[in-house]
């Protein structure tokens, strides 16, 4: 199993649905972890308390980035926890408190590397459905950025994370995009045109799944329809429909799970009865909303349609820290990060910057072609639940039932 990891003060999470071919790319900044050498990282088995806490912050934050009227939207909370949790390692004073209090509990920055690297460790991969995390930090020469190497034992250990130095007047640049390249295998070539040559350091993550339905659609039930969108127009859609075996009903409601191969992750697609996606997310958000739908989960037939979509997030994503009460670290004149490293001036995050992107198909969350698998004997007592209009989803693991991404479709034309 690939170690799934690393993030900082700008976050690219890239959740691509692609093979994963193509060309390395020079990266020339100067390798900090070289010498490096990270320690046996504690482990633990993740408690309720902390699953309901996980699960309620992944929806703060896709409430916290959604508009109705801004097309779809992915995010990757797990990607966020990841590069929250490196600050946290870094930071000292009021900055630590905050950070500490991501889950809303309490927990130490210890207890927090725990959790998380146990979680990373215990996500299975397999040949048709994998999820990798990869972090990077790149600190800036010119700002005399240096970091602490307890900090940077610390975050190899339970993070995975790589780290760089040069000049941010330079190649960062060019090597921070080379980097990303590699890591989402040039689905995305470039990220950034140029960043403040005064930020004291950079993280990037980049989060890239690719995963096979267990049971890809048939060509048979793939059929030309509609899409109410957010606006009331209907667009053109492709709709996709198969029988699933668990079906949700609460009182504000539906949805089902469709399995990706191996069954260690899954599409959990929630269909509102309110027009209102604005209002239903932030009613997820409350505590235990969303626990409560998974609860209602029950093994039953379900004729289950989804249309063919694509969503991505690309843009700052400070109204997620913001939304966490977590900006403080990310204000030069109050951050306390000194944990971090050194620079000229004070160390601080300059900001959270965010790419995800998401495409269902008939395969799955990658492109190929379609096996011709069709359903033929129709049972006689079904649920039936058609994505014919906005509805938010969440690629689950099966394990724990925590989101490694969520979002909403409002439109089909992303």
């Amino acid at each position: 199993m690939k170690k799934l990891r690393r993030v900082l003060a700008l976050l690219l999470t890239a959740a691509m649905l692609t093979a994963f071919v193509g060309c390395q790319k020079e990266v020339t900044a100067e390798n900090l972890m070289e010498n490096v050498e990270a320690e046996n990282a504690s482990e633990m088995d993740l408690d309720n308390d902390f699953c309901k806490a996980y699960r309620k912050a992944a929806f703060g934050m896709l409430q916290s980035v959604y508009t109705a009227d801004g097309g779809n939207v992915v995010i990757s909370p797990l990607s966020v926890f990841y590069h929250l949790g490196i600050l946290g390692n870094g930071s000292e004073g009021a900055s630590r408190d905050d950070l500490e209090h991501m889950f809303g509990k309490g927990m130490t920055v210890t207890q927090i590397n725990v959790a998380l690297h146990s979680y990373i460790e215990q996500l299975q991969n397999t040949d048709t459905a994998k999820m990798y995390f990869e972090n990077a930090m790149w600190f800036n020469s010119d700002k005399n950025s240096q970091p602490n190497s307890e900090f940077l034992r610390t975050v190899s250990s339970y993070y995975g994370a790589s780290a760089y130095k040069e000049s941010f007047s330079g190649e960062a640049v060019t090597n921070i995009n080379n980097w990303i390249s590699n890591q989402t295998d040039m689905d995305i070539e470039y990220l950034l045109d140029d960043i403040p040559e005064e930020a004291p350091f950079y993280l990037m993550s980049a989060a890239v799944m690719n995963a096979d339905w267990s049971v890809p659609y048939s060509y048979d039930n793939i059929q030309d329809s509609t899409f109410t969108n957010s606006s009331g127009i209907e667009e053109k859609a492709q709709m996709m429909s198969a029988f699933e075996g668990k079906y949700m009903e609460t009182e504000s409601a539906v949805g089902f799970v469709k399995n990706y191969a191996g069954g260690n992750y899954a599409l959990l697609a929630i269909l509102p009865n309110s027009s209102d996606l604005t209002g239903f997310i932030s009613f997820l958000t409350v505590s235990g909303q969303f626990d409560k739908f998974l609860e209602s989960g029950q093994k039953a037939v379900v004729d289950a349609t989804v249309p063919k979509f694509s969503c991505e997030y690309k843009g700052s994503a400070m109204d997620i820290v913001k939304g966490m009460n977590l900006d403080r670290s990310f204000i030069e004149s109050s951050a306390q990060l000194g944990g971090i490293g050194t620079c000229d001036g004070n160390m601080y995050a300059g900001d959270l910057y965010m790419r995800t992107m998401l495409s269902v198909t008939e395969k799955g969350t990658s492109k190929g072609t379609a096996a011709t698998v069709s359903n033929k004997d129709v049972p006689t007592s079904v649920y039936v639940v058609t994505l014919n209009r906005p509805f938010v989803y969440a690629v689950i693991d099966t394990r724990y039932d925590l989101p490694v991404l969520v979002g909403a479709v409002n439109t089909l034309k992303d």
